[in-house]
C-alpha cells in the first residue's frame, strides 16, 4: 500500500488524545519482539497506557512533545520528545517512533521525527538525540538503521548494568586510610568540580559529547539529572570524598523503595587506582542491601573496559543493551 505524504496529519497530542495513543503504543509494540514481550510480562493494559500518558501531558514540561500521527482519521504513529540533560537539547524516547506494523515503511517515523525536529528547532534547540534501549539486538540494528536513514549518527553504545545485592559480600569491603566522605540531598560546588574533573579524562564517551569539562555544563547536567529524578519518588544522595584533605571522588544516586541507581561516579585521574571508586560503590551497595532493597543498576558507554570490569568485579551483570544518536545531517530528513 503506498500513501500520500500530504495525507498524513500530524498534531501535538492532548489529553482528548490518550486512547488513540494508546492503541498505537500497544499496537506498534507488537512488532518490538522484546518489549512486546516485556509489556505482557508485566501486564501492561491499554487503561494503563492512557492513564500514564494523561498524567504526563498535565505535566506541560516545556520540552515535552507528544506528536500524533493520522492517516484517514485513523492514528498510525507516535513521537514523544523530551528535554536531554545537556543545553538546548532534545532527546527521543527509547523505541519512539512508533508506528503500526500496516503502516510501518510508509515514510510515517520520518515525517514524525522532522515534525518534532521543527518544532524543537522553532524553540531554540541546537541538538536532536535519539535512544534506544532494548534487551534485542535485532531492535537496536532496526533503530539504527532507521535514525542513520534520516540523517542521525551514532555517538555512544550503552549498556545497562544490574548488581543484585543478595550475591554483594560485604565480608570484603574495601578500606582506604585518608579518606574522608560526606553526603548531601543537594548538588554541591565539590561534587561539580569532582564531577567535572574526572570526566574531562573520561573513557565513557558520553562524558565526552556532553562537554563535562566544563563546569558550568556539569552543574546543569547533574540538576537536571537529580530533579529529574527527584520527580519520580527517589531520594537523591551525593557524595564527595576527599584522600588526605583533597577532592578526590563524587557518586550521585537514585534510590527508591525497590531499586537504586548509580547516576555518576567519577575519580580525578591522579587518585585513580588508589580503589576509590570501589569503595565507594560498595558502601553504597551495603546500604541498599540493608534496606532490603534487591537491585542497583547503573548505565555505562561499552568501550568503558576499566569501568564495566569493576562493575562485573562488583558483581554487576550486563542487562539492557542501548544506543546514542545525535542528528547531524539533517538534509537527510528534509530540513
Amino acid at each position: 500500500m503506498r500513501i500520500n505524504e500530504d495525507d498524513v496529519e500530524i498534531l501535538n497530542a492532548t489529553s482528548n488524545h490518550a486512547t488513540d495513543w494508546s492503541k498505537t503504543f500497544l499496537t506498534a509494540m507488537n512488532s518490538c519482539r522484546w518489549m512486546n514481550r516485556y509489556i505482557k510480562d508485566q501486564n501492561i493494559s491499554e487503561l494503563d497506557v492512557s492513564i500514564s500518558f494523561s498524567q504526563d501531558i498535565r505535566k506541560e514540561l516545556k520540552a515535552d512533545r507528544f506528536l500524533i500521527a493520522y492517516y484517514a482519521k485513523k492514528p498510525v504513529g507516535i513521537l514523544r520528545m523530551d528535554e536531554y540533560w545537556v543545553p538546548k537539547a532534545v532527546r527521543i524516547i527509547s523505541h519512539f517512533p512508533l508506528v503500526i506494523p500496516k503502516f510501518q515503511r510508509k515514510g510515517i517515523g520520518r515525517l514524525l521525527v522532522k515534525a518534532g525536529v521543527q518544532q524543537a528547532q522553532s524553540e531554540g534547540v541546537v541538538d536532536v538525540w535519539s535512544e534506544c534501549w532494548s534487551k534485542d539486538m535485532r531492535e537496536i540494528k532496526l533503530y539504527r538503521t532507521f535514525y542513520e536513514r534520516i540523517g542521525f549518527t551514532k555517538k555512544s553504545n550503552r549498556l545497562e548494568m544490574i548488581c543484585f545485592t543478595k550475591a554483594f559480600n560485604e565480608d570484603h569491603m574495601t578500606e582506604i586510610k585518608g579518606l574522608e566522605i560526606s553526603k548531601s540531598d543537594e548538588i554541591t560546588d565539590e561534587l561539580v568540580q569532582t564531577i567535572s574533573q574526572s570526566y574531562a579524562k573520561s573513557k565513557d564517551k558520553l562524558h565526552v559529547i556532553e562537554n563535562l569539562r566544563n563546569p558550568k555544563i556539569t552543574e546543569s547536567f547533574l540538576k537536571k539529572t537529580r530533579q529529574s529524578f527527584l520527580e519520580i519518588g527517589f531520594k537523591i544522595d551525593c557524595v564527595v570524598a576527599k584522600y588526605n584533605k583533597k577532592l578526590c571522588a563524587g557518586l550521585l544516586t537514585a534510590t527508591s523503595k525497590n531499586r537504586g541507581m548509580v547516576l555518576e561516579i567519577g575519580v580525578i585521574p591522579e587518585f585513580r587506582k588508589l580503589k576509590i571508586a570501589q569503595h565507594l560503590l560498595e558502601l553504597y551497595l551495603y546500604t541498599i542491601k540493608s534496606q532490603q532493597i534487591n537491585e542497583v543498576a547503573l548505565g555505562v558507554d561499552e568501550e568503558n573496559i576499566p569501568a564495566i570490569n569493576l562493575y562485573e568485579k562488583l558483581g554487576f551483570s550486563k542487562s539492557w543493551n542501548g544506543m546514542l544518536m545525535l542528528l547531524e545531517d539533517k538534509n537527510k530528513l528534509g530540513l
